[in-house]
């Protein structure tokens, strides 16, 4: 696998942002399980005590700001309801609050994971340790 890293570096080098990066594929990979996560949520699978968080990309000027946000419910396949479990950062979020209620559009969310009562990851977590908030991500 570090090879196909380094291969990737390499043609993201030399093609700028048209290859694929860890970040994007994190997303990608994120993105494509939505609907796994959403179906733990629905049929009440998490662990006990644990829940569905989410990653979220907010636009801001000259890029993008993600967020982290605690699910409490999934009513359609387009919109997810929770609280934010981080301040925004950048000026323009001001608004947004650890705690406060957020409605995150399905499109904007760029990873999610599940929290067992340990605190710990049980699963998902793809951009944990990468850098999301520096320019606009992938839609």
């Amino acid at each position: 696998m570090p090879t196909v890293r380094r291969v990737s570096a390499t043609v993201q080098h030399m093609l700028g942002s048209v290859a694929p990066t860890p970040l994007s594929e994190a997303i990608i990979a994120a993105r494509s399980r939505l609907g796994h996560a959403r179906s733990l949520l629905i049929r009440q699978e998490l662990p006990p005590l644990g829940h569905l968080i989410m990653r979220h990309q907010m636009p801001v000027p000259g890029g993008a700001e993600a967020l982290w946000a605690i699910v409490s419910s999934w009513p359609d396949l387009h919109s997810i309801r929770g609280r934010s479990l981080n301040d925004g950062a950048h000026p323009a979020l001001l608004h947004v609050r650890m705690g406060s209620p957020v409605v995150i559009p399905a499109a904007a969310v760029i990873d999610w994971a599940v929290i067992g009562d340990n605190g710990q990851i049980k699963e998902g977590g793809w951009t944990r340790g990468l850098d999301a908030s520096t320019t606009a991500l992938p839609r």
